[in-house]
This record gives C-alpha cells, structure tokens and sequence, in this order.
C-alpha cells in the first residue's frame, strides 16, 4: 500500500513539473501505462524504441501493446513519456 501511495505522489511531481531522465528502459522491457488521464492507461507492451523529446525535455517510449483495450488493440505501436509509464525495470 505505502509503495502505490509513493509512486502517486511521484508521479504527481514528475506530471507537474519535471520529465523522469533516469533508468530509461531498454528495447525488450516491458511497461504499462499508469497514467488515468491517457485513452491509454492500462495499455501493456514491450518496449520497441527510446526517443527523446526536443531540447531535452525527456524520454518517450515507443512499446508493442500485448493487451487490448477500448482505444487500443493487441499489435498497436503506442509511444508515450517515461512518467506515464511504470515497468519492473524503471
């Protein structure tokens, strides 16, 4: 319980005000988007390329989605920020 509270208000600061640049993932790792604002919170999938954001502003993840949801489908390329997404690796 204490670890999902922590992460909540992480992810409040990190929505807020900064873009996470650390412990990126790497192509292979899987991740789930844990953002509840995204059409694409709960979308699962392995990670298929790391980008960047211009001026250095942060990471985006591109992953395969492995689950299927209302506005996405198993297969699906979806790419997001590092702060919506948790992973066992990040």
């Amino acid at each position: 319980m204490h670890k999902k509270i922590i992460r909540s208000y992480v992810y409040e600061i990190l929505r807020e005000n900064f873009v996470s640049h650390h412990d990126e993932p790497t192509v292979g790792d899987s991740v789930t988007n844990n953002n509840p604002g995204c059409k694409h919170y709960e979308s699962e999938g392995v990670v298929v390329r790391v980008g960047s954001l211009p001026d250095d502003k942060g990471k985006t993840v591109t992953y395969k989605c492995t689950n299927n949801g209302k506005s996405w489908d198993k297969g699906d390329l979806l790419t997001k920020t590092m702060d919506q997404l948790t992973s066992s690796t990040f």
